[in-house]
């Protein structure tokens, strides 16, 4: 009786721990199915159902640098044949330093296939630029004055952009990034459009092009990304109020593939 007793717990004590391995195991897969990350190999695989959304969120952060580039009047940048027009031989390049900056924003994608996304990112971007204009007469009221001044600018930023993703490759996943985007200048005009020295036009629209890489960690993806940002028309507006001022003598009326565009890149940190 007492055999049968003690073999008969023997079998029960094989049996919850049997069932308790069981459960455990069952409960391991459940959570590895049903949770956000995976496993493959001995490496962990995060967030795998992050790209899988129709909709996702996040913020972004970054250093932006604002340079121009200026396509100079044909008058004033050729050379007569005979080499006898002096004025052609006087002029000179204004030169543009650009200055970091920042930007921050929100971020709205939307998913419109496997490796195809859309996303809208509004944000507010500031920057600085120093411009010497390098001996050139700016106008009646600073003539034989060398001028230089730091153009700061704040300016609400408004891309659209489309990004197309390779493959991911464990928790990596590079992309390239292209689009179109406004950006409106904000605030009242500065010193240097209330002193006659330049003014621009309040809303830019541009071309941006870029390249990244999708980090994916345990609980967000982390984005480290660069945008060249190109202004598609002229920004300068001409002052006709005095013939000496330099847009007039430099940028033709009209002709808005000319003049001043801006030239951006944007080094951003994604958080979604």
């Amino acid at each position: 009786m007492i055999k049968k007793l003690f073999f008969t717990l023997i079998v029960l004590c094989f049996s919850f721990n049997s069932f308790s391995q069981e459960r455990g195991i069952k409960k391991l897969l459940n959570r590895i199915r049903y949770s956000d990350y995976n496993y493959r190999g001995d490496k962990p695989m995060f967030l795998q159902n992050a790209d899988l959304k129709d909709f996702n969120f996040g913020y972004y952060f970054g250093a932006y640098q604002l340079n121009y580039k200026l396509n100079y009047n044909e008058l004033l940048g050729s050379k007569s044949s005979s080499g006898t027009n002096p004025a052609a031989y006087d002029v000179k390049e204004i030169i543009f330093e650009p200055q970091t900056g920042f930007g921050v924003g929100f971020i709205t994608e939307l998913r419109l296939a496997n490796f195809i996304d859309l996303r809208f990112e509004p944000g507010y971007l500031y920057g600085r630029t120093n411009i010497d204009f390098n001996s050139i007469v700016v106008s009646s009221l600073y003539q034989g004055q060398d001028v230089t001044l730091q153009l700061k600018q704040s300016m609400l930023y408004l891309p659209l952009l489309i990004k197309l993703s390779s493959a991911r490759f464990e928790n990596f996943r590079p992309f390239v990034v292209a689009g179109i985007s406004k950006s409106v200048r904000l605030g009242a005009k500065n010193d240097e459009v209330r002193q006659g020295i330049i003014d621009l036009r309040s809303n830019i629209n541009q071309l941006e092009i870029g390249i990244g890489i999708d980090l994916y960690l345990p609980y967000f993806k982390f984005t480290p990304a660069i945008r060249a940002i190109y202004g598609r028309e002229n920004e300068l507006l001409i002052d006709d109020s005095d013939g000496l001022h330099w847009s007039q003598r430099i940028v033709e009326e009209g002709v808005t593939r000319r003049g001043l565009k801006n030239r951006g890149v944007f080094f951003v940190l994604t958080f979604e």
